[in-house]
């Protein structure tokens, strides 16, 4: 039967209406198909960012992961005194002598999550056997699946297991150790704790050697001035064959003094011959005696202040030599006042290790807290869902 071109062209094909088909119905198949694979992948989703996380860790925490105990112990970095008021328990413990340094204590605690620390805990404890005990799980045990057993993973495992902090309104520090055996855990907050007191106490001694050095070097110029004074002192006197010339002198002047006496009894016993006897030989005498005296008064004179070699020099180049001596011994009084002081106030700045809790040794598993953990993931894997279904809301409101 034959169709003319206009029917083949205005309506629907005879094969159509045969087979029931539109185009519109095809379409439709398509959206209906591609929102049931949609729902297959949100179901899917909901699986993979849901389910499995949460199933997989109540799996893990609760059959798998193996029991950690941890270990506590608190100290304070304190010095003999306090250099600032504050409120609370800190003005307490500084009242009752445990005053802290905050420099101090970040210094230690940077120490003990520093790869030093880790080092020396190495050297003094079998580490890796702690951390590698058979009884931890695959996941928890060191060296973790995937990774090696170098120093650099130990440090990072070492920071999982391992927490310092400190209190910031009292100073207290806190250091938490986990292992899987008690006796671990507790050797490690032992051995943390005595790195701390060998690490404060170095502190203490480079700060009394670099605040004393200086004041032992003023002691040994001084020291040295002194005994260099003393020598000069020494080559004098023996140069000059005398002690002390200033002695000398004084025996001279008294010298002088008793021959000026001499002659004015002699000149008075003249005065007295001339009115009675002015021409007695005994005046004669007398004034001989008194020609004597004069001249020996002369002479002592001479000696006592004259030229270069008089006693006068000597005792002026004695005296500026004892003068220097002196100055010099003031200079070591006060040096060594100095050092004595400096020792005192280097003690002073000493700060000590005051164990507030020792080390304890656990009874009983506190690690991993497993309904925590569980509880976690499941909020992480409700979120992650949550996110997951606005983001198909989304993309359905923007397909329509």
């Amino acid at each position: 039967m034959r169709v003319s071109l206009l029917e083949a062209t205005s309506g629907p094909s005879r094969l159509e209406i045969e087979d029931g088909t539109r185009p519109d119905a095809d379409s439709g198949s398509l959206r209906s198909a591609f929102g049931r694979r949609t729902k297959r992948m949100l179901r899917w989703a909901l699986i993979a960012v849901f389910a499995a996380p949460t199933i997989l860790s109540a799996v893990y925490y609760g059959l798998l992961a193996a029991p950690r105990y941890e270990s506590e112990t608190q100290f304070i970095v304190r010095g003999i005194h306090g250099n600032r008021a504050v409120p609370g328990l800190e003005s307490l413990m500084q009242a009752i002598g445990i005053a802290r340094s905050s420099d101090d204590s970040n210094v230690v605690l940077d120490y003990l999550g520093s790869r030093d620390a880790v080092s020396q805990l190495e050297a003094a404890l079998p580490l890796r056997k702690f951390f590698g005990r058979e009884e931890a799980d695959v996941l928890s045990r060191f060296p973790r699946p995937l990774f090696g057993d170098s120093f650099e993973r130990l440090y990072w495992y070492y920071g999982d297991r391992v927490k310092a902090v400190a209190d910031p309104d009292t100073g207290i520090i806190t250091i938490k150790a986990q292992a899987f055996r008690p006796e671990d855990a507790q050797a490690i907050t032992r051995q943390l704790l005595s790195q701390a007191e060998v690490l404060v106490n170095g502190m203490n001694v480079r700060l009394e050697t670099d605040t004393v050095r200086a004041a032992e070097t003023v002691v040994a110029e001084a020291t040295s001035a002194v005994m260099e004074a003393h020598d000069v002192v020494t080559r004098f006197r023996n140069a000059q064959a005398v002690v002390d010339p200033s002695q000398n002198a004084i025996a001279q002047l008294n010298t002088i003094s008793d021959l000026s006496g001499q002659v004015d009894r002699v000149l008075a016993q003249i005065a007295e011959s001339g009115k009675m006897a002015p021409s007695s030989p005994a005046t004669v005498a007398l004034k001989a005696k008194a020609d004597a005296l004069t001249a020996q008064i002369a002479s002592e004179q001479k000696a006592l202040a004259g030229p270069q070699s008089a006693v006068a020099d000597k005792v002026s180049v004695y005296e500026r030599l004892i003068l220097l001596r002196n100055l010099a011994d003031a200079g070591l009084e006060a040096a060594t006042a100095s050092l004595t002081a400096a020792r005192t106030d280097a003690r002073r700045q000493h700060v000590y290790v005051e164990v507030i809790a020792a080390p304890n040794l656990p009874d009983e598993s506190t690690q991993p807290r497993r309904l925590r953990a569980i509880a976690s993931a499941f909020a992480v894997s409700a979120a992650a869902l949550a996110v997951l279904w606005l983001v198909s809301v989304g993309v359905r409101e923007h397909g329509r």
